[in-house]
């Protein structure tokens, strides 16, 4: 009862702006519901230290010691390890309550515990090694490929370098691609501890800076066969796992790794409404009468527009998300036009996302883009985190529109 009291602190964050019944919290399990309320609790943390990631480029230890507390690291580990074995929509909800104190912080909190999912997939001894000793233990994973593959007794040996390795300070364990036969592309995942690589930081870039989403490299490194996974037979029913009755080796990969990944922007954009109302009673409008920018039927268009934006989007989310939560409790994989239309569903709420951001920044005013106003911060990394090649809205329809008009062309390999 405490942490349902808790989270209607959520509704009116920051000066009491009521964004009526959160969809993401509608059927949470009580234990779910507690760790959204710690995650609610971390935002004064997580906005105070905002600036710093962005400005370092990295997720305090502190921060991440409060994370794995908190048992957020561990939502998607199986109990059998010590893990929660929690839902895809405490994933999203928590991922959104930490958004809004830091877009950096809940993505890499995202990828880190996220990445579970597709660990509880490969072989009983994988998981085991990964996640004996330590449930906290994350992961990370990267989609680019070995620049050189080679068969060797029982297992493979890999060249290469994997980046945007986003959460790979704070992971113990990195799941790298790789095609051991190129003339037969079937993709598959070697799972390799952080620790025995080289890491190179290349993560340079205007928004999302502190996810630290650099570059691991291997020599000649290698994997033994019960540390990879095949992606088409784990997409297709057939994972390693021989734990074929948990909800999570029941999930459908693609639409749950797409959803992760719109709750940073979820809490991001929430904060940015937030804040650009909270100041706008003492802000006046350059060049006009308004002395308030509350008193301008301009203003409360454009944050009415923002506002309906946002609510949308986080209505798509938690419906996007409670399908594939059915279908894994119901122990289905999700069709394959189902998972285009969840795809385009999810890329387009990004984009509502992003253009929410975009009328705040107009609607607050030049003073946005002061490098000491949290809202640049706020505009940029929305901007980052909607690009992602999972949930860009455009690649999205068109392999909806593909499977909609009967297509048999099949564009990714994980949709």
């Amino acid at each position: 009862m405490q942490a349902v009291q808790a989270l209607n602190v959520e509704n009116q964050p920051h000066g009491g702006i009521d964004w009526g019944k959160n969809p993401l919290l509608e059927g949470l399990d009580d234990r779910a519901l507690e760790m959204v309320a710690a995650a609610e609790a971390l935002v004064p943390l997580l906005e105070a230290r905002a600036d710093e990631v962005d400005r370092t480029g990295h997720v305090l230890p502190d921060t991440f010691d409060r994370l794995v507390d908190a048992g957020f690291i561990r939502l998607l580990v199986p109990k059998r390890y010590g893990g929660e074995e929690q839902s895809l929509q405490a994933q999203l909800a928590i991922g959104a309550a930490l958004g809004r104190g830091c877009g950096s912080t809940a993505w890499m909190n995202q990828i880190v515990s996220g990445s579970s999912m597709m660990l509880s997939l490969f072989s009983e001894q994988a998981q085991k090694e990964a996640w004996g000793d330590n449930p906290n233990v994350g992961a990370c994973a990267s989609q680019s490929r070995a620049s050189k593959v080679e068969r060797s007794g029982g297992g493979y040996r890999l060249t290469g370098s994997w980046s945007y390795l986003s959460g790979v300070e704070h992971a113990g364990w990195a799941m790298l691609h790789f095609m051991a036969n190129p003339s037969a592309p079937v993709v598959r995942l070697a799972l390799v501890p952080v620790r025995d690589g080289r890491l190179e930081q290349t993560w340079n870039v205007v928004g999302m800076r502190g996810t630290a989403s650099n570059t691991l490299h291997l020599e000649d490194y290698f994997v033994p066969d019960h540390r990879v996974l095949s992606i088409e037979e784990a997409l297709t029913g057939n994972p390693a796992t021989p734990f074929r009755n948990d909800r999570l080796s029941k999930v459908t990969y693609g639409p749950a790794v797409e959803i992760g990944l719109l709750a940073t922007s979820l809490g991001v954009t929430q904060a940015a409404l937030d804040y650009v109302l909270s100041k706008a009673p003492k802000r006046s409008i350059q060049y006009s009468i308004y002395k308030a920018q509350t008193d301008s039927p301009g203003f409360q268009i454009q944050v009415a527009e923002a506002a309906i934006k946002f609510t949308t989007a986080r209505l798509i989310s938690a419906d996007t998300v409670r399908e594939v939560d059915y279908a894994a409790t119901q122990g289905y994989q999700i069709d394959y036009t189902n998972r285009t239309r969840l795809r385009a569903a999810i890329g387009y709420a990004g984009l509502l996302l992003r253009e929410s951001v975009h009328i705040l920044t107009q609607a607050h005013g030049t003073s946005t883009f002061a490098q000491v106003n949290p809202l640049q911060r706020m505009w940029r990394d929305v901007n980052v985190a909607t690009s992602h090649g999972m949930t860009t809205e455009m690649f999205g329809y068109e392999l909806y529109g593909k499977a909609l008009v009967g297509s048999e062309e099949r564009l990714a390999p994980l949709v």
